[in-house]
């Protein structure tokens, strides 16, 4: 095999070094002969001949079609896919939205070369490939044999990378000179099949570039009427509360002014804007895009947008620079941002979601998480009603040595009470309580949003008094209430956390109880049954029994409610011998009234980690690593 990271060779491989984003594979040398690599090579241009000619030249065996730009690039390359489908060719497509991979564009040249193959052996005719200037410049492409190269539109983008305008446009240019014949984008067109004059000009050099392949422009033309807007590219989120939802890739100053342009002419009311700047990428678009947006939009909600390494409110700081004044909000949790937008928008109104697009993950740190603009609007419309949670977010935390407030310690890049709140608006729950207490401004800070804030005053008020505080804001319609850690809850998965409010529902119950099985279940408080098998008390440790100290069933601290139930309960518990009051004597409340409850029992602790020291916190890190993986 042909391998251009040192650390995937094997015994009989082609190492080729070429100098990466971030490393040169020259230094790297060494490390691939002593793994066993038969040939060395170096150069871009030489992995993309290697390339070729292992999988057998299939460039030389299609109508390669390349399509590259500043913004418009995807939507001309399926626009292209489309025509030429619709006319009975069979065509495939690479582009951002089919690319496997976070944030690609363009495959690297071998996979590249290996797709290329795969559309010969199907018998395809056409390939159509989107082109980055970072595929041009590292040699994705390199080798292979465009029919047609085209050109969207150039404007200042990616300076992060090319570091100057000239030579991102000598680089965009450059790519032209490699196909037998070139394309560049009409400026006007008389097209309009599409919403916005942007996608008909799209459209216009879809319909150039084919006629380059001897495709007649009625039937082109024709087959345009069809052709639906790929993923994320204005993409609407039909909903049935009044207004419209539109989602949209936009993430470079020119792309927002195009589709902010055009949803003003779609408002009836108000045009609501939410997007963010991406971190350590060009910081120089931050202001006009800031600028922008609050000149055309009545309200611009501006968030997180892969923030990465970069603190959240530097970036707004850019952002906020050239910003009309009193026309802007900024919420650091892109969640939240989209809640607070839907929350404020009324009949007639347009909320344009704007900079992930097709997008499936979202880099905070060094980790990309899971992140859909779609399923997050989704689960906000589809809300599920009379349900409501308060999350316990008041603890110091003394045994972490930090000063910072627990809950904002961050597990891969992302403060851990992030992912106890996205799984609640995931799964339809929008009346969301955080009741805080040590350094409750910077917790409220950084949540701002659709988010009621409770304050315990009580430093030592216990998990009970916590939760009796949050119950005070919570909606009066409420009639299941969940009630969960801020702190140790980041690792549950949202299957179960749905199933665990099914069983409650269904099963009618006043109170449903969350435990865990754990194989070294020191420090926590077990779950004692009786020969039924039903809970007869919950134990701490320092008072267990020598033989309920080897019960391996311990408290979970995730509880469901009966609201109504929990309102008149939880005055009735009783303050412990040091000071605090505890959520877990409701349970032995409802033993003694012989009120229904349920218990759901997770098998493991794969989705519960305690974090109450610095060393469980690494422990945490290291396991959300895990998890993460599992979503490559």
């Amino acid at each position: 095999m042909i391998r251009f990271d040192s650390r995937d060779v094997k015994k009989g491989d082609i190492f080729v070094a070429i100098k990466g984003l971030h490393h040169d594979g020259n230094d790297f040398i060494n490390d691939a002969k002593k793994r066993g690599a038969s040939k060395i090579y170096s150069g871009k241009e030489k992995l993309g001949e290697l390339a070729s000619e292992f999988y057998g030249n299939p460039s030389s065996k299609l109508e390669v079609i390349g399509i590259t730009g500043t913004k418009g690039k995807t939507t001309t390359c399926h626009l292209i896919h489309h025509i030429l489908t619709k006319l009975g060719h069979k065509t495939g497509l690479i582009s951002s939205i089919t690319a496997q991979g976070f944030h690609t564009t363009t495959p690297d040249v071998v996979t590249l070369n290996k797709e290329l193959s795969e559309m010969v052996k199907k018998g395809f005719e056409y390939a159509v490939i989107e082109v980055s200037s970072h595929g041009i410049d590292q040699g994705r492409v390199a080798g292979v044999k465009f029919e047609v190269a085209a050109l969207t539109n150039i404007a200042p983008e990616h300076l992060d990378y090319h570091e100057t305008y000239a030579e991102y446009k000598k680089t965009k240019l450059s790519f032209l000179k490699t196909a037998k014949t070139s394309v560049i984008a009409a400026k006007n067109t008389k097209i309009d099949v599409l919403p916005g004059i942007f996608n008909n000009l799209n459209a216009q050099l879809a319909v150039d570039v084919v006629a380059k392949l001897e495709i007649d422009e009625k039937d082109a033309l024709k087959a345009l009427y069809s052709f639906k807007l790929p993923e994320g590219r204005l993409e609407e989120v039909i909903n049935d509360l009044g207004f419209k939802i539109y989602i949209d890739f936009a993430h470079t100053p020119e792309s927002l002014e195009n589709v902010l342009t055009y949803l003003r002419t779609q408002t009836l009311g108000k045009l609501i804007s939410v997007f963010g700047c991406a971190g350590e990428r060009d910081p120089r678009k931050r202001p006009k895009m800031g600028k922008i947006s609050t000149q055309i939009a009545d309200l611009s909600v501006f968030t997180a947008e892969d923030s990465r390494s970069e603190d959240i409110f530097d970036i707004f700081r850019e952002m906020e620079k050239n910003a009309v004044k009193n026309k802007f909000v900024s919420v650091p949790e892109r969640g939240e941002a989209i809640a607070y937008a839907l929350s404020i928008a009324k009949k007639g109104d347009v909320v344009g979601v704007f900079g992930k697009g097709h997008e499936k993950s979202m880099a905070y740190g060094n980790f990309e998480h899971p992140w859909s603009d779609k399923e997050t609007i989704r689960g906000l419309v589809d809300s599920l009603k009379n349900t409501s949670a308060i999350i316990l977010a008041a603890g110091r935390g003394s045994r972490m040595k930090d000063s910072r407030s627990k809950v904002l310690r961050e597990i891969c890049g992302r403060p851990m009470l992030s992912y106890t709140l996205e799984n609640l608006r995931k799964i339809g729950i929008h009346d969301l309580v955080v009741t805080v207490g040590f350094r409750k401004n910077l917790v409220i800070n950084r949540y701002k949003g659709m988010i009621q804030f409770a304050k315990q005053q009580n430093p030592k008020g216990g998990t009970a008094d916590a939760a009796k505080i949050g119950l005070t804001k919570i909606a009066k319609s409420t009639k299941v209430l969940i009630i969960i850690n801020g702190d140790d809850s980041a690792f549950y998965r949202l299957k179960t956390v749905k199933n665990i409010l099914y069983i409650h529902n269904v099963r009618d119950r006043k109170l449903t109880f969350v435990s865990l099985i754990k194989n070294d279940p020191t420090g926590l408080g077990r779950v004692v049954r009786g020969k039924n098998g039903l809970i007869t008390k919950i134990v701490e440790e320092k008072d267990a029994t020598e033989k309920e100290r080897k019960i391996k069933e311990v408290n979970d601290g995730l509880y469901v409610f009966d609201r109504l139930w929990f309102e008149k309960n939880i005055t009735k518990v009783k303050k412990g011998p040091q000071g605090e009051y505890y959520l877990v004597d409701l349970i032995k409340l409802a033993i003694d009234q012989g009120d229904r409850m349920a218990t759901y029992t997770l098998p493991n602790d794969d989705e519960w980690h305690g974090i109450n020291t610095p060393e469980q916190l690494i422990e945490a890190q290291m396991k959300m690593e895990l998890r993460l993986n599992e979503k490559v």
